[in-house]
């Protein structure tokens, strides 16, 4: 496979797939030859039709399916594309493009090219019931995550934070999707070379209302079961007498932040009972091997900042997007109105955009997400987004003209 086709596949899959690994885990095995599709199932392959072959990232997710519900489905699925690559139902082609197609099924969406009697599969994805049936199976755990290669793997579950960094993922994030998005911000924070593992301490996903409705009740300090097993997890740190610096990624912040206010509450959820810490003795109320840096947080820095001081926490760095809705909205941390605009603006990338154009997702510098949104993967910016870049472009021209609005949110 030529290394034009090998982008070109992996631009469709950074701009319209819901990835398992990480995107350098996807180039890494897209690097590699594709492999013939063999059947696992009692069907076997025509002696005539297309020769189905799998990428190497369409080979890895097909391999993880084995041991998951629905994978009989998916390998008949696979192997009716030898005899039927063109469906007349459930099968549509890319826009703009001569002959790479998706098939949905009931349980799987499957992404292929055919080129000369060759059906080439390069994403598998469970569809979006599939997914949410799966994450709602996943439970508040922590596990050893360690670095192989450019890869973050999952090790297996832990009783205790083991290592010196540590992580707690924000909504939306099956376990998968956590180990190495997590391990990407660790690397943005501290360094790609300096990070060899971590531990994770999963916040699994219930669906978008659901997690947002668990943020909601964290927010108000009504704290949730997550966030209280994150409270003791912070205790038993403390208790260890070793540091552990963490990352903190959006509803992540509200778990950190209201596990720390649960402590300092006595571990109890009423701020009547124990004013959130402010009488309490400073040794006593200490959890100061912890520290933490937020990412794209839905906590309230102002707020969180007394919370975490009292309870001697340093907070290593503080990092959101003007244009992220979490951070600025959701959050409330907005600077000025520009970032309340902004955010708004582009609150699709952040709902549903791809991971290289979402202001929410990684962390990456200005320059290189505003390069990811005009020639990145994914759908670039909308009639509204343009019409706003060149209306904040003549404004920053004409800055006399502007009168700029204070931060009023916090």
């Amino acid at each position: 496979m030529a290394r034009n086709d090998i982008r070109q596949l992996n631009r469709i899959i950074f701009g319209h797939g819901n990835i398992q690994v990480s995107p350098q885990h996807v180039q890494m095995l897209n690097n590699k030859d594709p492999v013939p599709f063999i059947p696992m199932g009692k069907h076997q392959p025509p002696s005539t039709g297309f020769q189905v072959l799998l990428t190497g990232y369409a080979s890895h997710i097909f391999t993880s399916e084995r041991t998951k519900n629905h994978f009989v489905r998916l390998d008949i699925a696979i192997n009716q594309l030898r005899a039927l690559p063109r469906p007349a139902f459930d099968g549509y082609q890319k826009t703009g493009s001569v002959d790479t197609r998706l098939i949905k099924t009931q349980f799987f969406n499957i992404w292929y090219k055919i080129h000369s009697g060759q059906v080439l599969v390069f994403n598998i994805e469970a569809v979006d019931a599939v997914q949410r049936e799966r994450a709602r199976q996943e439970k508040p755990a922590m596990y050893n995550v360690r670095k192989e290669g450019p890869v973050w793997q999952l090790i297996g579950e832990t009783n205790a934070v083991s290592t010196p960094y540590a992580a707690v993922n924000g909504q939306s994030n099956n376990l998968a999707k956590a180990t190495w998005l997590m391990g990407l911000h660790l690397e943005a924070e501290f360094g790609k070379n300096r990070i060899k593992d971590f531990t994770l301490f999963h916040n699994p996903s219930v669906g978008a209302a659901g997690d947002t409705w668990e943020s909601m009740q964290d927010k108000l300090g009504f704290t949730t079961p997550v966030t209280r097993e994150f409270s003791k997890i912070l205790q038993d740190v403390q208790q260890s007498g070793k540091d552990v610096k963490w990352i903190a990624h959006s509803q992540g912040g509200v778990i950190f932040a209201e596990g720390v206010r649960f402590f300092l509450n006595g571990n109890h959820s009423s701020a009547l009972r124990g004013a959130n810490g402010l009488f309490k003795d400073k040794e006593k109320a200490s959890l100061n091997k912890n520290s933490v840096a937020f990412h794209g947080n839905a906590n309230n820095n102002y707020r969180s900042k007394f919370l975490l001081e009292r309870a001697g926490i340093e907070v290593i760095d503080i990092r959101g997007s003007d244009y992220d809705f979490v951070y600025n909205m959701v959050g409330m941390n907005a600077e000025n109105g520009w970032s309340v605009l902004r955010s708004l603006v582009y609150a699709n990338h952040v709902i549903s955009g791809s991971v290289k154009q979402s202001p929410h997702t990684l962390e990456q510098s200005a320059n290189a997400w505003c390069n990811n949104m005009t020639s990145g993967p994914g759908n670039g910016r909308n009639a509204l987004q343009r019409g706003y870049e060149h209306a904040e472009a003549f404004v920053v021209t004409h800055q006399h003209l502007v009168t700029y609005i204070p931060n009023y949110l916090i």
